[in-house]
């Protein structure tokens, strides 16, 4: 059984999460609403950027690269405008704690966005060669 490739990214980004939470209550810092609000919106986000990008994928194929950037701009613009509101520089080691997922779950989209963009081509390269 293959596993489909959003698939796998999403099993990666929730092991992440359940690794984080773990060294977070081992770590007995505390804040765990603001903890779980900020994954919460965090998720919201990823799973956003992995569905659009999908979608695009069947409209414009041609375009992932520049809607994936597009969608980094928001998602950081966004991110800002929410750690003011969760008063995250409460929590201590909050630019360790905050800022690794979200460049971690960068990472993922980053390498979901390439992943369509090489299926992309390796769909194209043959309709190309068949015209010639």
């Amino acid at each position: 059984m293959k596993i489909k490739n959003n698939t796998f990214y999403i099993i990666l980004y929730f092991l992440m999460f359940f690794v984080h939470f773990a060294i977070w209550q081992l770590l007995n810092i505390g804040f765990e609403t603001t903890f779980i609000k900020y994954y919460l919106f965090l998720t919201v986000l990823f799973t956003m950027v992995l569905t659009i990008l999908s979608l695009l994928k069947k409209i414009y194929p041609g375009y992932i690269g520049f809607a994936f950037m597009g969608l980094v701009m928001f998602k950081l613009m966004i991110m800002f405008l929410v750690m003011k509101k969760l008063n995250l520089g409460e929590v201590p080691y909050y630019k360790i704690h905050f800022i690794l997922p979200y460049l971690i779950s960068l990472v993922l989209e980053t390498l979901y966005a390439v992943k369509l963009i090489q299926n992309e081509e390796a769909e194209r390269l043959p309709k190309d060669e068949e015209k010639q």
